[in-house]
């Protein structure tokens, strides 16, 4: 990807302007400097926003401490447990799954630092690039994007958050909490001049199609809109990105997150890595690698638990992010086989094949509930055949791909009253999946087909990071979380973390959400 091309000259460039140390928010900036020494070459201007790339590629590969956003976003659903080698394993994990989390959590605090060092290096670029240049363009639409992006991100998961435009080393960043309609009007406004100047992705180069494009952009807009619940502009949005040419379904659902579709035809928004460098024990351990070390945690255990792996064509992990019996077994009767058996696979069907499980090995077996994740998980291919193969995947995070994208629609024009547009679109997500035979549902309409596309959406992006999501913003997170206690009015979003409310002093302990003061 990006590392390949600039290094870590890029890094480096955009952490001595576009972020924090300790805290993003810390109370002291940190220090001024002449705009005029930056940003005032082609070259410099590519590398910065290259740089924004390489802050969220950080961000879902946090292996320093393990707080990767993958993790954050994906483990309070009903889809997920912790796993691990114990119950006691990454405690900051294990919290995330049954809702005892609280404002000193490092892993929520670590993906809050994430989104905000994404926000301050857009800024950066936005605030320093020179308009002369003649990619100034092309690199302010993908800062704005990014911008709009993390914003839209700790919106959804802290609510009301700081709030800047400015260039954090410029300013006093003790900045007080902003509404989320303050915020979403600025990510509208952001991703509409984003829109008026992003390429579409088959205008990309060969090499740069991973580059945000226009349909990227209209498909976090139309996301945006949808949860808003403003269904009408929601559905009109994201037909935009179903009627650009440059995406099309896989036809093999299995190779959606493997290396060979890295920026593939389904891929919009996505996080792409690369075993080039050949990583070995020694890392580097700050998240920095070009290579997906998180998806070794996602692997089945190791330790003498899941042995004979090859026997299904995988390899040991270290057991983390194991799916529930609930949605195991929804894949295994609803999903079709195409889905499921890329998806996950019960223990029955997995000792049948060859492998072995033994209870006496080092897994959280109080986890565990009879099925192995498939998806994003440690296929032997998908990994460098130099350095440590453990450390070496090549696996790209699907942030928003195309039938995510359908399926969003079919919501809005559901819930706008528009059922047979809705229909037409999860036709051809199951068909993908191998069903040809829609009598059982194609005639509902209203409440009753929004049950069916909820469903299709837990079938179609299992372990993707959306089910928790999905479940709050539906209304449904107290009924179908109760039993890992989520609490209404409070797990609906995260604390503010407590490093932010010591450094900050626009933020106290009385602006902390409820339930968690």
């Amino acid at each position: 990807m990006k590392k390949l091309i600039y290094s870590i000259y890029t890094l480096l460039l955009v952490l001595a302007f576009g972020a924090c140390a300790d805290s993003v928010l810390d109370k002291t900036p940190i220090g001024k400097f002449n705009s005029d020494d930056y940003l005032t070459t082609e070259e410099e201007a590519e590398a910065a926003i290259i740089g924004v790339y390489d802050y969220l590629q950080i961000g879902y590969n946090n292996y320093g401490d393990w707080s990767s956003i993958f993790f954050v976003k994906g483990l309070q659903g009903d889809d997920l447990n912790p796993g691990g080698g114990s119950s006691a394993d990454q405690p900051k994990l294990q919290q995330l799954s049954n809702f005892t989390y609280e404002y000193d959590n490092p892993a929520i605090k670590d993906v809050w630092h994430s989104f905000y060092k994404i926000v301050n290096a857009s800024n950066a670029i936005l605030n320093t690039l020179s308009p002369e240049l003649s990619n100034a363009e092309q690199v302010a639409a993908e800062a704005k994007f990014f911008r709009a992006y993390a914003y839209f991100e700790l919106v959804t998961m802290w609510g009301d958050v700081p709030f800047y435009l400015e260039n954090t080393t410029e300013i006093s960043v003790n900045n007080p909490r902003e509404s989320k309609a303050t915020i979403y009007t600025q990510i509208h406004k952001d991703l509409d001049e984003a829109i008026a100047v992003l390429p579409v992705k088959s205008n990309l180069a060969d090499g740069m199609k991973f580059r945000i494009s226009k349909g990227a952009a209209q498909a976090l807009k139309g996301k945006v809109f949808l949860y808003q619940k403003d269904y009408a502009n929601a559905h009109q949005m994201l037909q935009n990105v179903l009627d650009d040419d440059s995406y099309e379904l896989v036809e093999d659902y299995s190779t959606i997150w493997l290396r060979e579709e890295r920026a593939g035809s389904e891929s919009i928004f996505e996080v792409l890595y690369s075993s080039k460098n050949a990583h070995d024990w020694g890392g580097p351990w700050d998240g920095t690698a070009e290579s997906n070390f998180i998806v070794q945690l996602c692997g089945p255990r190791g330790d003498n638990s899941f042995n004979n792996m090859d026997a299904i064509g995988y390899t040991n992990g270290w057991g983390f992010n194991v799916p529930t019996q609930k949605i195991g077994d929804l894949l295994r009767t609803e999903a079709g086989d195409e889905r499921y058996s890329t998806s996950a696979i019960s223990e029955a069907e997995f000792v049948a094949a060859g492998g072995e499980v033994n209870r006496a090995g080092n897994n959280n077996w109080d986890a565990y509930e009879g099925y192995i994740r498939l998806k994003y998980s440690t296929i032997p291919s998908e990994t460098s055949e130099g350095g440590v193969t453990e450390v070496n995947w090549n696996t790209p995070f699907k942030l928003i791909r195309l039938s995510d994208v359908m399926l969003m629609a079919a919501e809005a024009y559901n819930r706008d009253n528009k059922d047979a547009q809705a229909v037409a679109l999860i036709k051809e997500v199951r068909e993908r999946a191998g069903f040809a035979d829609h009598s059982s549902w194609e005639g509902l309409a209203g409440d009753a087909l929004f049950e069916i596309i909820k469903k299709e959406r837990s079938l179609e992006l299992a372990f993707e990071g959306h089910r928790f999501w999905d479940l709050v913003r539906w209304g449904d997170a107290a009924t179908e979380l109760a039993s890992r206690g989520f609490q209404s009015g409070k797990n609906e979003i995260f604390p503010i973390p407590q490093e932010e409310i010591d450094l900050n002093a626009g933020i106290s302990m009385e602006d902390q959400n409820p339930g968690y003061n």
